[in-house]
């Protein structure tokens, strides 16, 4: 049995074979060792741009921050939710209640109940983002309101109508109907900037004003909108229903919570739509500007769900 067959001893070191199979490996100097200098530099490149993709991974690095941690050290995403609103949340259920669950699972895996749904309305969202009862919130709220907040793709787009109880009514131009409508609501802040573009001044010049000319008023024969304010839509559908109104402002989630599912309540079941579309609401998942890895995380949820088809199902399901 060859026990020792490059005969390494510590007197004589190498022998003569051992040397010469070591002479034959790749050398790393000179010329010669230049390819193989090249192609471990770029392998060595290659590693760490793959270990810097996956710990630079915006997912990754996200997870990492700080109003994520606190998240975690608790155990539960609480989530602000409109709870009265058959399709989008409704008793825990809906789109939105769904999008909670889903948003929570990404943050907190390991979690069996890593979401808290808190119910909001429109007046009270910001409240619980401030005082820290909702970490987020999924609550039919477009992005308007303001640089303190930051916001998600838009996971679902509405229609704002305007909404009457006779076919006579909803062929008539906008102009030609007296609106009610709630200010301070998303559909509402809709409407006013719709009022506004048709019963806007005209605008002084520059050139006009430097001159100090008289400032135009408004063309009397000019068509105008005519509205009247209401705190709810107990009121302003009671008011259509009395005929102090010809129609009523309302988004498409409204029109199908009051005049389809609570219709025998409302009094409300037939209705007719005008043809002209006041405008639309793009629906957000929102956060504090302070914590903007909740809004960037919820991004990437939609983006994904928009990706492969899911969010689209859900809206199906739901909507």
């Amino acid at each position: 049995m060859r026990t020792n067959p490059y005969k390494i001893g510590k007197a004589k070191g190498l022998s003569p074979r051992l040397k010469n199979r070591l002479n034959d490996l790749p050398s790393l100097k000179g010329k010669e060792g230049r390819w193989l200098r090249i192609a471990l530099i770029a392998a060595g490149v290659i590693i760490l741009g793959v270990i810097a993709a996956v710990l630079l991974k915006p997912e990754t690095r996200l997870m990492s921050s700080v109003e994520i941690k606190r998240i975690e050290s608790k155990g539960v995403l609480s989530v602000a939710v409109r709870d009265d609103m058959p399709g989008f949340c409704e008793d825990g259920k809906g789109l939105e209640a769904e999008l909670a669950r889903l948003l929570a699972e990404k943050i907190l895996p390991d979690s069996e109940e890593p979401v808290k749904l808190v119910p909001c309305s429109s007046k009270t969202l910001t409240a619980k983002l401030k005082d820290g009862s909702a970490d987020i919130a999924i609550a039919m709220q477009p992005a308007t309101l303001g640089s303190a907040y930051s916001y998600s793709y838009p996971y679902y787009t509405d229609t704002v109508y305007l909404m009457t109880l006779t076919k006579e009514a909803s062929e008539k131009a906008p102009t030609e109907l007296l609106i009610g409508y709630i200010p301070d609501t998303p559909a509402g802040n809709v409407f006013a900037s719709y009022a506004a573009g048709i019963n806007k001044t005209p605008e002084q010049g520059l050139i006009d004003r430097l001159l100090k000319k008289p400032k135009p008023t408004p063309d009397p024969n000019a068509p105008t909108l005519e509205s009247v304010k209401y705190g709810s839509y107990d009121e302003l559908l009671t008011a259509l229903k009395k005929g102090d109104i010809e129609a009523a402002v309302m988004s498409g989630a409204y029109i199908n919570k009051y005049c389809r599912v609570l219709s025998d309540f409302t009094g409300v079941g037939e209705y007719f739509l005008c043809d002209t579309e006041i405008g639309r609401l793009r629906y957000c998942i929102i956060a504090s500007s302070d914590e903007p890895a909740l809004a960037q995380l919820a991004d990437m949820l939609i983006y994904e769900m928009q990706e492969d088809g899911s969010l689209e199902r859900l809206i199906a399901e739901y909507v």
